[in-house]
């Protein structure tokens, strides 16, 4: 049985690329970027070098994103907050290094993510090898199977995120939303309340009642309660609903927070399928 680290490319060139900036200053307020993108590749091989023989693997695949992305028909405002964001000087150089010198994969439509994502949940692709996902980001443990963060899990070898895990962080997800790729999640919830919620399985409702003493004595007025429910889904939506949204809100949210594992993709038809609670 091999060892394959599946790596975001994406993460793993900008990375490299950021660290390669130099400024070089001018006096007077006049500054000039540089970067070696001759020194980039050593840098980038020897940090992949390093991953290898730490983990001691047998192979690397490198997945990138594609030029087009089917999230921005689900939710056009998707990312936007990246448009006209500065990249890294030598990013497209790092990025053509990695194509040209490591097994790479880039599949239409998608995300570096998700092409991990289903890499790591297809048991027919690297069939009875021990698969990796090896990356910075964190939205990736909505994916079950082997993970490797290079920071967090540094002294430590690869981490098993089981089925559960990841369903759960991926509800958490639709909760909290993600500020980084530019979608909000439900008003109100930050990532430990959304853990809360969808660990303990809460389940709030409106529930009406008199009121009895002052000026709107004898009005009726909703106020909110508690319960459990095994369904996370339900959870979610009440939280949505209890913020004056909608389910199809939700769900939209849920679209572009699913990172894709293998059952999420039509492999006759070439494209995702949209996530189904």
């Amino acid at each position: 049985m091999k060892r394959v680290l599946l790596l975001d490319g994406d993460m793993v060139a900008y990375r490299v690329a950021a660290a390669e900036e130099k400024s070089i200053d001018f006096g007077e307020g006049q500054f000039v970027l540089t970067a070696d993108a001759e020194s980039g590749a050593q840098n980038l091989d020897l940090m992949v070098a390093g991953w290898v023989e730490k983990l001691e693997a047998d192979l690397v695949v490198m997945t990138f994103t594609d030029d087009t992305n089917y999230r921005k028909t689900v939710m056009p405002s998707y990312k936007s907050n990246r448009d006209g964001v500065r990249r890294p000087l030598i990013l497209k150089a790092m990025r053509e290094y990695c194509i040209e010198n490591y097994e790479w994969k880039i599949v239409p439509t998608l995300e570096a993510d998700d092409v991990l994502g289903i890499m790591a949940t297809h048991k027919g692709i690297h069939k009875g090898d021990e698969k990796i996902i090896v990356t910075w980001d964190k939205d990736l443990r909505t994916v079950p199977g082997l993970h490797w963060n290079p920071t967090n899990d540094a002294d430590r070898g690869p981490v098993t995120v089981s089925k559960k895990e990841a369903d759960n962080t991926f509800y958490a997800q639709i909760l909290s939303g993600d500020a980084v790729d530019g979608y909000p999640g439900c008003p109100g919830i930050g990532k430990k309340r959304a853990e809360q919620i969808v660990n303990g399985r809460v389940l709030t409702y409106p529930h009406q009642e008199e009121i009895k003493r002052g000026p709107n004595k004898g009005t009726m007025r909703t106020t909110w309660k508690t319960t459990t429910n095994p369904d996370p889904w339900a959870c979610v939506v009440a939280q949505y609903e209890k913020a004056g949204l909608t389910e199809e809100d939700a769900l939209q949210t849920a679209r572009v927070a699913r990172i894709l594992r293998v059952e999420d993709y039509d492999f006759k038809a070439k494209e995702p399928i949209l996530w189904q609670p």
